[in-house]
C-alpha cells in the first residue's frame, strides 16, 4: 500500500515557484463528499433519519419540504435547482463572484427561486442548493457552524489535519499552488484570493491530496460509517453511461470495467478529481486550467483514470 505524490508544472506565474509539494488548494465539489459523510455520521447517531421529510429538522427552508427527504438532497433527486446556474462566469462575473459574500440562506433562496427540475425524488439533476440545504441541516442538528461541526466530527477524528472549510476569508493559508481563470483577452489571471462563500457547503474545503486520499480510503474502507450505512451511501441513482451517483459519492465505470467511487470539483482556478478502487486510490488536482471549458479538463483527468486503474 505504498504513497506516491508528486508534482508538476508551474505554481505562480508571476515568481515561476513550482506546485509545491504537499500544498493545499480549493476541492471544490469533492467538499460534497465530506459534508455527505457527516450527514451520514448523524444517521447513523440516530440524530436524523435519510427518508425524513427536510421540513421536519428545516421548517420552512426549502418548498415542497414535506416531500423532499434528506436522502433526495444527498443524491441530487429533490428537484431543487441548482443556484449555481445564476452565476455570472465572465472574467467580469468570477471577479465579483471572488470578492462577494452570500449567506447560506440566501444560496438556497436562490435555488429555489428558479423553477424545480422534477418533482422530489425524480430525475437526477446535480443542484449544489441542496448541499446548502445539507449544510444548514448539520448547522441545525448540531448547533454548531459548519466549519466547526466538520472540523470536531470529522476532519479531526479521522487525521485530516490539512482541510478547513472556510467561510467568507479569500486567502489560502500555508504552501499553495495558485489558481488561475482566463481575462478577456485568453490570458491567465490569478484567482487565487476568493471568498468563497459561494460554495459553502456545496464546494468551500480546502485541502491537499495525501488528506483527500486519506479521507476517501477511510470512508470507503469502513473506518468513518457503520457498514450498513455506507452501503446505502453506495446505492446509486443512474445518471449517464459509465456515471451514478450515490449520497454525495460519484461512481465510475472504467473503460475496462473497473469501478471506481469518489468525487469532482471545479471552482475558479482549481479542478480536482479523486477517484479510489479497493486497492488504490488517485487525487489529481489541475490549475492553470489549459482550456477556457470543463470538458476537456474531463477527458483529460478521464484520459489520467483509465491510465491508473486499467493499466
Amino acid at each position: 500500500n505504498g504513497r506516491w505524490s508528486g508534482t508538476a508544472g508551474t505554481g505562480d506565474l508571476r515568481t515561476h515557484a513550482p506546485v509545491p509539494r504537499g500544498g493545499r488548494w480549493r476541492i471544490g465539489s469533492v467538499t460534497k463528499s465530506f459534508v455527505a459523510a457527516l450527514i451520514l455520521k448523524l444517521a447513523d447517531q440516530n440524530k436524523l433519519a435519510l427518508d425524513a421529510p427536510i421540513g421536519r429538522y428545516l421548517p420552512g427552508v426549502l418548498p415542497r419540504q414535506d416531500k423532499i427527504t434528506v436522502r433526495m438532497l444527498l443524491n441530487h433527486t429533490s428537484g431543487v435547482a441548482d443556484y449555481a446556474t445564476t452565476f455570472d462566469e465572465t472574467p467580469a462575473g468570477l471577479r465579483r463572484l471572488a470578492t462577494t459574500t452570500y449567506a447560506p440562506r440566501q444560496l438556497v433562496g436562490i435555488g429555489t427561486g428558479l423553477p424545480p427540475t422534477s418533482d422530489p425524488g425524480g430525475r437526477w439533476a446535480y443542484s449544489n442548493t441542496g448541499y446548502a440545504a445539507l449544510g444548514l441541516l448539520i448547522e441545525k442538528i448540531t448547533g454548531r457552524s459548519l466549519s466547526i461541526a466538520l472540523f470536531t466530527r470529522l476532519l479531526a477524528p479521522q487525521s485530516l489535519p490539512a482541510t478547513t472549510l472556510p467561510t467568507t476569508a479569500r486567502t489560502i493559508t500555508g504552501p499553495h499552488p495558485h489558481g488561475y481563470m482566463r481575462d478577456e483577452n485568453n490570458r491567465p489571471e490569478d484567482i487565487t484570493d476568493f471568498n468563497p462563500s459561494n460554495a459553502w457547503a456545496a464546494g468551500a474545503l480546502i485541502s491537499t491530496a495525501s488528506d483527500v486520499n486519506r479521507f476517501f480510503d477511510r470512508l470507503l474502507h469502513g473506518r468513518v460509517l457503520s457498514s450498513g450505512t455506507l452501503a446505502q451511501m453506495k446505492r446509486t441513482v443512474p445518471v449517464a453511461p459509465g456515471f451514478s451517483y450515490g449520497l454525495g459519492l460519484m461512481k465510475l465505470t472504467l473503460a475496462c470495467g473497473t469501478t471506481v467511487w469518489g468525487h469532482k470539483g471545479h471552482i475558479p482556478g482549481y479542478a480536482t478529481y479523486s477517484f479510489h478502487s479497493d486497492r488504490r486510490g488517485i487525487t489529481v488536482t489541475a490549475t492553470a486550467l489549459p482550456s477556457p471549458n470543463d470538458a476537456a479538463v474531463d477527458q483529460a483527468m478521464n484520459q489520467a483514470l483509465n491510465a491508473e486503474f486499467c493499466g
